[in-house]
């Protein structure tokens, strides 16, 4: 008599069976890509809970306060405070290059780092954290800055300390479980609580007259990486995506979870796959970066991933805009990839701008 129990691989291949994802991409034609695109993006803003933070505001209308300016040279430097929700202040870095704009802008999520804003924005506290901004490529926000970009340095929720009550030492004791936990009490998502603050950001952003809101850039390190994927999924305003050290298959064949808790989204692979989310990118600019060596990231399981993105883009007809590299190291970001291909971009959208205004 056989033992009873439950087949795991039998168990997990059912219940993530992709035949049964509502919003699984399956097109094979650009027509058929626009239709199934148009309600996939709607339906996975509701998922990760969109809707019913917008619900949840009453009178509260986003606004933002920015401290004094600091002189830096070629740029200023500011902080700011997104009052995106009632009760909620999320810190931020604004960097504005001096010069005549408008700017092309550009906002960078951190991932799990406390006081990562500050990471991004060259600000450390020990020779061994500035060792590692340099030696890791981590302050992107300056690195824009100095290519002309506005750039915006939030804090990502839940990566911050003491954001939210902690789980009192249950479940790990960190604070981006405890975002999650409460989240999904209340029927949210930390995913959407933290593209919900880009969004507004980005609102914020582009209503400002030195910023062109035809060229937003979204780029981000792990957490940051996959904020600045479901933000971009979301939000057709952000032109250019850079995830990095973040893309992976949600769940591998044997069953393997290889994201953190905090990035969970209830019923998604019900909805459909991580490629299908990045495939609501398409046709922007798409790139995405993984580290070879990147322990939490099996290149099987990436390349998996991404050869689903190539599939949507194609069908998309826009190919030449999605790119996948491999840095040579691991878990970190790699700017020798990164600025060519926005460089590229940016060349891309001021040519296709052209055109539209001589037609």
């Amino acid at each position: 008599m056989t033992e009873p129990g439950i087949d795991r691989l039998a168990y997990l291949g059912r219940i993530y069976d992709r035949r049964q994802q509502t919003f699984a991409c399956r097109a094979r034609s650009l027509a058929g890509f626009e239709s199934w695109q148009q309600s996939a993006r709607a339906a996975l803003s509701r998922l990760i809970g969109l809707d019913r933070i917008a619900s949840s505001l009453g009178d509260h209308r986003p606004t933002v306060e920015l401290e004094a300016a600091e002189d830096m040279g070629s740029y200023t430097r500011q902080l700011g405070y997104l009052h995106s929700e009632p009760d909620v202040a999320i810190p931020f870095w604004l960097l504005v290059p001096k010069g005549e704009g408008p700017f092309p802008v550009g906002l960078f999520p951190h991932g799990h780092e406390p006081y990562g804003m500050d990471t991004h924005v060259g600000i450390w506290d020990s020779d061994e954290k500035r060792q590692r901004i340099e030696r890791e490529d981590r302050d992107v926000a300056v690195q824009a800055v100095r290519r002309g970009f506005v750039a915006i340095a939030p804090t990502t929720r839940g990566f911050a300390p003491a954001a939210l009550p902690d789980v009192t030492g249950r479940h790990g004791n960190r604070d981006c479980r405890s975002q999650l936990v409460h989240c999904l009490l209340a029927g949210r998502t930390a995913i959407g609580e933290r593209v919900w603050d880009l969004q507004r950001l980005l609102d914020w952003a582009c209503a400002r007259p030195d910023v062109d809101p035809r060229r937003v850039l979204m780029m981000g390190n792990s957490g940051g990486g996959v904020a600045t994927l479901y933000a971009a999924a979301c939000d057709t305003r952000v032109t250019i995506a850079v995830p990095s050290c973040s893309f992976c298959t949600l769940v591998s064949r044997e069953g393997n979870v290889h994201h953190c808790d905090c990035n969970t989204v209830p019923g998604i692979l019900g909805w459909g796959s991580i490629h299908d989310v990045a495939g609501l990118i398409a046709p922007r600019h798409l790139l995405i970066v993984n580290g070879s060596n990147d322990a939490l990231f099996p290149v099987r399981e990436v390349d998996r991933a991404v050869k689903g993105v190539r599939r949507i883009y194609s069908t998309a007809q826009a190919s030449a805009r999605f790119v996948h590299r491999y840095g040579n190291g691991g878990h970190r970001f790699y700017k020798e990839l990164m600025w060519p291909f926005i460089e590229r971009a940016l060349d891309d959208l001021a040519s296709r701008s052209e055109s539209a205004a001589s037609a």
